[in-house]
């Protein structure tokens, strides 16, 4: 009897050639949203520095981890998502998107600063925490907690303000987080603190600020007085805005958000900190903060923004950095994994070297490259971005600026302007411009950066480092923009906006003449 076998052939051909066209799914981690509204066909994603559009089919699964169903809406603009894809015939076939349970989930754990506390309600990582019955508070124990493992504390009325602490716990529908349990590690100043602190004088010059011999009445009176001239950070020198209305205003702002316990002077003693608010009189719009509690603003910024809560956005932000040891945490991750802190930027450079332009680190381009890299960004407070610490900062900035009065959602405000400016060719342009004349004219006598052996490819390098900034990438302004509209939608979607405020007159007061 003959048997025909062609059926069974021709299915297993087809079988093995759809397996061998459809791929296996690859996974594209924190790409940004650049768009995906109704009806939901097609997402933009941004992507190592790229834009791509995915159709969405019936088949797109959208989750919270690997397995919650999530609704589209809870995706927006700014939003930071896994993609995964599968490429058939040639093309990319988008099969899931994956929010993180960090930023868009339940989460049952998280670590941060306990900045003020009512009874049993603490805001805790700028997320409000209560305790219950069975809430059980216990010492973390590890070495620099300043307490012995297993020890319990009765409430928040034991603890000190600006401790770290480890929540465990479930939001309820309020977000509210009811603790089952708390972990508790003070913040103390040990050696490391004190070896980080003195690296990080060495990257700075402050020797040429002179400071207001009079103040005006009417003008904020800051503790540690009221600057102008300039400061050196790196060979990069800055000149300070000689204008004492500006700088006294900015200071009342900043120490207007400051939390309560940073406003103590047991705080500065036992942490080295103290805060001080300078703007820099420079076209690049940034702003940043040193650990020790200088936080510096450029007219650049103030430019763009709109109103003293815009102001308060920004200032909380950084404030944040310091209250949360960013820079100090990262040095002590650095020092245990790496003895030598510049070599943390081997990976970025790395990446610049292959990327950016046609040289090797070995050559003498690359040296002065790594050279220059390392002298013009003080190493103890590179800017990198670290998207839990930014996303964090943005958190308790929010709490600072709400609770001094400030109308929250004008910090969403603050970065669509942002967002608008950075995409927009033209503004980035004269930035590079401006900021290519000034490392273009750097004069230093250190003999191991000589910047006339980096050629026009290797200062553009270095023009695009010292401009990579959450404050002048469009990316990072997007994603800026949505984790802050997702603490927006959660913490604060039950506030009373209304005894809040943005403070436009005040700030159009006293910045209009910059504008002009």
């Amino acid at each position: 009897m003959k048997t025909n076998l062609k059926p069974l052939w021709y299915g297993v051909f087809f079988l093995c050639t759809q397996y061998l066209s459809a791929q296996k799914e690859e996974i594209w981690k924190g790409t940004t949203v650049f768009e995906f509204n109704e009806p939901y066909e097609s997402i933009t994603i941004n992507y190592d520095d790229e834009e791509f559009v995915f159709k969405v089919t019936d088949k797109t699964k959208f989750l919270i981890g690997k397995k919650q169903k999530v609704s589209k809406d809870r995706i927006s603009l700014g939003s930071t998502v896994d993609v995964a894809i599968v490429i058939e015939n040639r093309k990319r076939i988008l099969t899931k998107v994956l929010l993180s349970k960090d930023e868009y989930g339940e989460i049952k754990k998280f670590a941060g600063v306990i900045d003020s506390y009512k009874g049993d309600t603490a805001v805790i990582d700028g997320r409000r925490v209560v305790l219950t019955d069975k809430t059980i508070i216990k010492c973390d124990g590890r070495p620099g907690c300043a307490c012995s493992k297993g020890r319990t504390f009765l409430g928040f009325d034991e603890l000190e303000l600006g401790s770290f602490l480890t929540v465990f716990g479930e939001l309820n529908g309020e977000g509210v987080y009811m603790a089952s349990k708390i972990e508790v590690c003070k913040n103390t100043y040990g050696k490391v603190d004190e070896e980080f602190m003195l690296n990080l004088s060495k990257d700075f010059d402050a020797s040429n600020l002179n400071q207001f011999k009079s103040v005006p009445a009417n003008v904020f009176k800051a503790a540690n007085g009221l600057h102008n001239g300039t400061i050196k950070m790196g060979d990069l020198e800055y000149k300070l805005l000689d204008d004492i209305r500006v700088q006294g205003y900015v200071n009342m702002v900043g120490h207007r958000i400051l939390p309560d316990y940073a406003k103590e002077e047991r705080f500065s003693e036992k942490h080295g900190v103290i805060f001080r608010f300078y703007v820099i009189e420079n076209h690049i719009p940034n702003a940043s903060a040193f650990p020790n509690g200088m936080v510096f603003i450029h007219t650049g910024l103030l430019n763009i923004m709109e109103n003293e809560a815009q102001l308060a956005a920004v200032l909380g932000h950084e404030v944040a950095h310091v209250t949360y040891e960013h820079g100090i945490k990262e040095y002590k991750t650095t020092r245990i994994t790496n003895s030598n802190l510049g070599q943390k930027t081997s990976k970025w450079l790395k990446k610049a070297f292959t990327k950016k332009m046609n040289v090797n680190e070995g050559t003498l381009g690359g040296k002065a490259l790594a050279s220059a890299l390392e002298h013009t960004t003080p190493r103890t407070v590179m800017s990198l971005f670290n998207k839990k610490r930014e996303t964090q900062a943005d958190r308790a900035g929010l709490y600072y600026m709400s609770e001094a009065g400030y109308d929250p959602r004008e910090a969403a405000s603050f970065w669509e302007i942002m967002m608008e400016n950075t995409g927009n060719q033209k503004f980035m342009s004269k930035l590079f411009t401006s900021t290519f004349t000034m490392v273009n004219t750097l004069q230093t006598d250190l003999s191991q950066t000589n910047y006339s052996d980096l050629g026009k490819d290797g200062i553009n390098v270095l023009v695009s480092n010292i401009l990579d900034t959450i404050y002048t990438s469009h990316p990072l302004a997007v994603k800026r923009l949505g984790a802050i509209n997702n603490v927006l939608s959660t913490t604060y979607k039950d506030t009373d906006f209304s005894q809040l405020e943005a403070g436009k007159g005040s700030f159009d007061k006293h910045i209009k003449k910059l504008k002009e």
